[in-house]
């Protein structure tokens, strides 16, 4: 019986992978200490958005749109991964007021297919740049 279960935790042991996938790192342009996406084992990992626009550099001036620049960036980032809207798993929205949740919830579904990612909602005390709002999700890679 013990030669049974050793042989059995050998097999199990050697067979393990630690990744079944590749792991692949999406560096950000600015001298920041994080990717803007990992991709691993057919997941993307997307770091949080602002509402910052990437020719300008500059974070939008109110709510609306800085939810829009941020859901076009995602956007963008999706694709540049053979990804889209529709692969979305789950999306976390931070928000300085969440009473402009409402807001928010119209121009997100507007970016968003019949398909609807897990969701989470928080109010938060202060956001990098002052921004009003950050966006993060995790997605399907193809």
């Amino acid at each position: 019986m013990k030669i049974v279960f050793w042989l059995f935790l050998v097999i199990s042991v050697c067979s393990c992978k630690p990744y079944a996938g590749v792991v692949r790192y999406a560096l950000s342009e600015e001298n920041v200490p994080y990717s803007k996406a990992v991709i691993a084992n057919g997941i993307l990992y997307a770091s949080g958005q602002l509402g910052i626009n990437p020719k300008t550099k500059l974070l939008q001036p109110d709510l609306d749109s800085q939810t829009r620049q941020i859901m076009d960036n995602l956007r963008i980032l999706l694709e540049q991964h053979h990804s889209d809207m529709k692969d979305l798993i789950k999306v976390n929205i931070y928000l300085k007021d969440i009473s402009q949740l409402k807001e928010v919830n119209e121009i997100y579904t507007s970016y968003l297919s019949e398909r609807r990612p897990a969701r989470t909602s928080v109010q938060i005390n202060a956001l990098p740049l002052g921004a009003l709002i950050e966006i993060d999700c995790i997605a399907l890679a193809k």
